[in-house]
């Protein structure tokens, strides 16, 4: 008896080997796992008494691993996000204003300070929710060039061709305003939030660890990209466009690094058109300086130059409109932007403003209030909004009251997609704009003429009442 047959099992002879080759070949198993299955089985058949496999049960394993493999493939397909549709413009469609953006809707929540708090967001079961878009791959932190540090180069992106906007995932919403006896069409490319963050290698350790958490994670499109990158595609869009002006919403910069406002100087001196660009709570502060003397005095006053060198109110002006920006990024109005206002509502000419902190209208407090802790918005303190101060309350009845000549508000800082009616029959508009972060602008239209789509509606209202 040979040492197979005492272990309970025949050797296989060059036939059966040959035949389970070939059979298994047919079934589309690579040669080289047949050969190893039939050796496997040569080596293990006189290894004590085993009880032979069933017939098959090496087949049946590796079906079994590629099926799993699949499955695997498959999760991770599913759980991919799904990328922005290139060129989907969105057309005066004000109630996707009702819609929240749940998971793009958050900043990283820092510790309260006494005096102007900063937005933070709900919480979960004790957790703080911090929205992300994580299952993208975050990019490295460091480069060899500044090893020793642990900081990033500076990131040199080039700039796309100016129609690019149409196929790179942006989302431009189209607004129209109707000002009756206007007489000309003035077109605004409207951002806010972008939340940009570059590094030079110049950043401290206290720099980098507030920076690199939120630019890796936290400020990113559907397609993984950075806000500066996207930046430099909206501008060569406003180019492209020929827009009148650029209107930026605040929170355009994360914060008030050296390199932040590099970044915003290179870019915006790439622009044909004038550009009103209003303060956010964190274009001049730091988790550490915010809201401080030292912030107000030193950063803010570092953006002045990009603010017609007086940040608490502007004007940008042309025969038929007032653009007036106005800087409540603080929660409540610099008293000393009171009088510049007062002189913009008393030009004779309809009023836009454009502000970071929205005023308080009951559909976005509610809306608010379902993702941020504390107050987000100017106004209706018992309802959830901010209490104005003695400052802010004046500010609310020089533009929102005595039918006076505004004829809209742009803000943003709440991270959503919101339009509201101000007050009912004074015809204002708020319209709060998505975060920039995400790749969405709106191009807003202003006009003495209603669009041809609304014409029509209004002739056939007044044929069907006749």
């Amino acid at each position: 008896m040979s040492r197979y047959e005492k272990g309970g099992r025949k050797r296989p002879g060059r036939r059966q080997v040959k035949r389970f080759m070939k059979l298994n070949c047919r079934k589309g198993m690579p040669a080289a796992v047949v050969l190893l299955a039939v050796l496997l089985a040569a080596l293990t058949a006189g290894c004590g008494n085993h009880t032979a496999p069933p017939e098959g049960a090496v087949q049946e394993e590796i079906v079994q691993e590629e099926t799993a493999r699949d499955a695997a493939i498959t999760i991770i397909e599913d759980t991919a996000p799904e990328a922005a549709v290139p060129g989907k413009v969105v057309r005066n469609k004000a109630e996707q204003g009702n819609t929240k953006l749940p998971a793009d809707t958050g900043v990283t929540p820092e510790p309260e300070k006494a005096g102007n708090r900063k937005p933070v967001l709900k919480e979960n079961d004790g957790k703080e929710v911090i929205p992300t878009r994580q299952e993208l791959p975050a990019e490295p932190a460091a480069k060899e060039k500044n090893e020793d540090k642990l900081l990033p180069d500076k990131e040199e992106k080039p700039v796309e061709e100016p129609d690019s906007v149409k196929n790179a995932g942006m989302q431009v919403e189209e607004q129209t305003i109707v000002v009756p006896g206007l007489e000309g069409t003035y077109r605004y490319l409207f951002l806010s939030d972008t939340h940009i963050i570059t590094l030079n290698g110049e950043e401290t350790q206290q720099q980098l660890d507030n920076a690199l958490p939120r630019r890796d994670t936290l400020f990113l499109d559907a397609q993984g990209r950075k806000p500066e990158e996207t930046f430099q595609v909206w501008m060569a869009y406003a180019n492209e466009q020929k827009v009148d002006a650029v209107l930026l919403g605040g929170d355009i910069i994360d914060f008030p690094s050296r390199s932040n406002l590099d970044f915003l100087e290179e870019n915006l001196e790439k622009l044909e058109m004038p550009v009103l660009y209003v303060p956010g709570n964190h274009d001049w502060t730091y988790p550490w300086e915010y809201m401080t003397e030292k912030g107000k005095n030193e950063y803010l006053t570092a953006l002045a130059p990009f603010m017609r060198g007086t940040p608490a109110a502007q004007v940008l002006e042309n025969e038929e409109l007032v653009l007036l920006g106005v800087d409540d990024s603080s929660n409540q109005i610099d008293p000393a932007a009171l009088e510049t206002v007062r002189k913009a509502v008393q030009k004779g000419k309809p009023v836009i403003i454009l502000q970071h902190v929205p005023f308080a209208a009951e559909k976005l407090v509610r809306e608010a209030a379902q993702v941020w802790k504390n107050p987000v918005a100017l106004g209706m303190g018992a309802a959830g909004g901010i209490y104005p101060n003695e400052a802010s309350q004046e500010y609310r009845k020089l533009v929102l009251e005595n039918a006076g000549p505004v004829k809209a508000v742009l803000a943003g800082h709440i991270h959503m997609r919101e339009t509201d009616v101000m007050a009912e029959n004074s015809g204002i508009v708020q319209y709060t704009a998505a975060p920039g972060y995400l790749g969405q602008g709106i191009l807003l239209t202003v006009t003495g003429d209603a669009p041809a789509a609304v014409r029509e509606s209004d002739t056939q209202e007044e044929a069907d009442a006749g």
